[in-house]
């Protein structure tokens, strides 16, 4: 906002300070001064105003604080007295049919008015601003709103039916062409002011061009109200209206600015357009601004500030602010009435806050902040998954950073993507969501890479993923995820990885299943199962999928991925972190091959559970040594050969043991998968 140094003279003795030490001194308190530069009507400060402090976008506003910061006295402030409706409401009629959007509506009428150029003094004023002078009316109710924040409206109140004016939410489909000269298609979000059959104004916004105060103009029905912020922020986003009023209603304005403004406004008419103030108003104040308190404690103030203040000085400062002590003797302690044009001072900490901003933080000391409990303590899930990225960069994996927020991917689960996380009023498809896997992002990451020459690529990433459950609850579960692809990386590299991973945190008994997923090589799936837990899956891509959704041709480079749940293999493997030392074996080992002929559907996995199962105590190791399939073999089967590695913690084992085991292990796999020995 503009602030014309001359104008705020009229308001607070600013003495002989200069324009630097009232910038400063704004700057300090929290209302940036980001630029001076001179205008007609000489200096002018150019303020960035936060959203949650709507009193600072008029000139008495800053006036006001300028006053607290700086000890100065006030040389005016701005006073209504209660008046009736007197000749006012019988002339017109105000219905709100919608108090809880417009919980105050002021109107006030005002005769024959000459359409003349505004005064001299009030044009500078408004170009100091960066407001156009248009005509006496126009300007007046501008330089209101400029001057205490509250946007005002005229109509020609002979454009009124009956002068009957309603606060309603727009009918489904209903247009109004607004002064803007532009058409606008309306729905029931959008709060308008009608008359009895149509609407003639979007509320806080824009008039409407049936009603404008024209050369022709007499009678005007001045509107001065209070809106919901959250109704006129809505409207102007969806109709794409930004204007000088919506921009301040959207922050809130004093609701009790509402009748002092709308006779500010009269009175100025009456002295630069010629026109006659009718008597009284209507006011139509659904809900009255009650003194709102906060309690405040002293010893807390100074806890925070690391300040030795009194409590003299605390309400010293306060009251500068215009923040004083309510007492009604029933209730003990401090408390302190909140003026209306405060709305963002709601908890104990945001009055500290403003002790502070009066005081002045520079003035505040460098302090230690006291420190209670036995200290902090690393977060568990952080320290696993440093150990995570530690083993996978040891695999030769490179560590890459994905955003959060992610468009659907083609790879996403079709059943999480019912669970998926939407953004609100996204500002692009590629952030319109939370990702539901780590793949959607590392998959493109690859894909990026390749396109730009690079011929082998090893990522992973360790973070978050996000799932909406329903009514408001979400899970942000841990996961580790990789992709990999090069020369000779398939299938089998990325099962390889995963299985160094799982031995480096001492989790055994992972079992890999085949299993279909979508995007992935229907026949190069594994679903990774561990103590009846869904760990996590290890795939290739489908080199369809790969070619239609990231663009990679399709060749002889296969791309080969995995994922994994981080914080159920954090589980098992803190158990496994207590393991104690085994020394070497005292005997020896005896080793046999095995092999079998299988039908071609069963998968390796159920080959080596069931020799584990069957083989017994003696079993050290099984591991699988070649899969033929060819010459001498039937098409629809496969020879299987292992390796078995028997040892016993007590003696040496002879053939026989050796060959008792062997039986054992031969007559299950015949009994369970119908193999038969080659």
């Amino acid at each position: 906002m503009k602030v014309p140094v001359e104008w705020l003279r009229d308001y607070v003795d600013l003495g002989d300070t200069s324009d630097e030490e009232l910038a400063r001194a704004l700057t300090m308190a929290g209302l940036e001064v980001e630029e001076i530069h001179q205008s007609e009507d000489g200096s002018v400060l150019e303020t960035k105003v936060t959203p949650n402090r709507g009193d600072w976008l008029s000139i008495f506003g800053v006036a006001r604080e300028l006053s607290a910061v700086l000890g100065r006295p006030l040389l005016s402030e701005p006073q209504v007295l209660p008046l009736g409706a007197g000749e006012t409401g019988r002339l017109a009629r105000v219905d709100v049919e919608a108090p809880d959007l417009c919980p105050r509506y002021c109107a006030k009428i005002v005769r024959n008015v000459r359409q003349k150029p505004s005064p001299d003094f009030m044009q500078r004023r408004l170009l100091a601003c960066g407001m156009r002078p248009i005509n006496a009316v126009v300007d007046i109710t501008n330089y209101v709103m400029l001057e205490l924040g509250q946007p005002l409206h005229a109509f020609d109140y002979d454009q009124i039916p009956e002068g009957k004016v309603i606060v309603r939410p727009a009918r489904q489909g209903e247009k109004l062409t607004t002064l803007d000269g532009g058409e606008r298609t309306l729905n029931p979000e959008v709060l308008v002011i009608a008359d009895s059959k149509h609407a003639i104004a979007l509320a806080g916004i824009m008039g409407g061009g049936p009603t404008e105060v024209t050369e022709s103009t007499k009678n005007l029905l001045i509107e001065s109200a209070h809106f919901n912020p959250q109704v006129v922020r809505r409207a102007a986003k969806a109709l794409g209206i930004t204007t000088e009023a919506s921009y301040r209603f959207e922050r809130y304005v004093d609701p009790s600015l509402a009748s002092l403004a709308l006779e500010r406004a009269a009175d100025l008419i009456a002295q630069h357009a010629g026109g006659e103030p009718v008597s009284g108003r209507i006011d139509v104040n659904r809900d009255p601004a009650g003194m709102r308190t906060l309690q405040l404690r002293p010893d807390r103030v100074r806890a925070v500030l690391g300040l030795a203040l009194s409590d003299e000085d605390i309400l010293a400062a306060l009251s500068r602010l215009q923040i004083i002590p309510a007492t009604d003797g029933q209730r003990k302690g401090l408390w302190l009435a909140i003026p209306s044009s405060r709305p963002d001072i709601v908890r104990e900490i945001d009055l500290i806050e403003e002790v502070g901003r009066i005081i002045g933080y520079e003035t505040l000391p460098e302090t230690l902040p006291a420190v209670r409990g036995s200290g902090g303590r690393d977060d568990e899930n952080a320290i696993f998954n440093g150990r995570l990225r530690q083993i996978l960069v040891g695999e030769g994996l490179t560590e890459a950073y994905n955003h959060a927020l992610a468009a659907p991917s083609p790879f996403d689960d079709p059943q999480l993507a019912k669970r998926r996380v939407k953004i609100r009023l996204a500002l692009s498809a590629e952030l319109s969501g939370l990702r539901l896997s780590l793949l959607t992002h590392l998959l493109e990451n690859l894909a990026y890479n390749l396109r730009h020459r690079e011929p082998e690529v090893r990522l992973f990433e360790v973070g978050k993923t996000y799932l909406a459950l329903g009514k408001g609850d979400y899970r942000e579960p841990y996961r580790v995820g990789g992709v990999l692809v090069g020369e000779g990386i398939d299938y089998f590299t990325a099962k390889g990885v995963v299985e160094n991973l799982l031995a480096a945190l001492h989790i055994t008994g992972a079992e890999f299943t085949a299993t279909e997923r979508h995007g992935m090589h229907p026949g190069r799936t594994a679903e990774i199962k561990i103590e009846g837990h869904t760990a996590g899956f290890v795939a290739e891509v489908d080199p369809d999928a790969a070619q239609e959704h990231l663009d990679i041709t399709a060749s002889t480079k296969r791309i080969a991925c995995f994922e994994l749940d981080a914080e159920l293999l954090r589980g098992l493997a803190k158990e496994a972190q207590s393991r104690q030392y085994q020394p070497p074996p005292r005997f020896p080992s005896i080793t046999r091959d095995l092999a079998m002929l299988y039908e071609r559907e069963v998968p390796y996995g159920e080959i080596e559970k069931t020799i584990k199962d069957s083989a017994g105590e003696l079993l050290e190791s099984v591991s699988l040594v070649s899969v033929y399939t060819g010459e001498r073999v039937a098409v629809n089967r496969k020879s299987v050969a292992v390796r078995l590695v028997l040892r016993a913690a007590d003696r040496t084992l002879t053939d026989a043991d050796a060959d008792t085991v062997l039986n054992d292990v031969q007559t299950a796999l015949s009994e369970r998968l119908g193999a038969v020995l080659r």
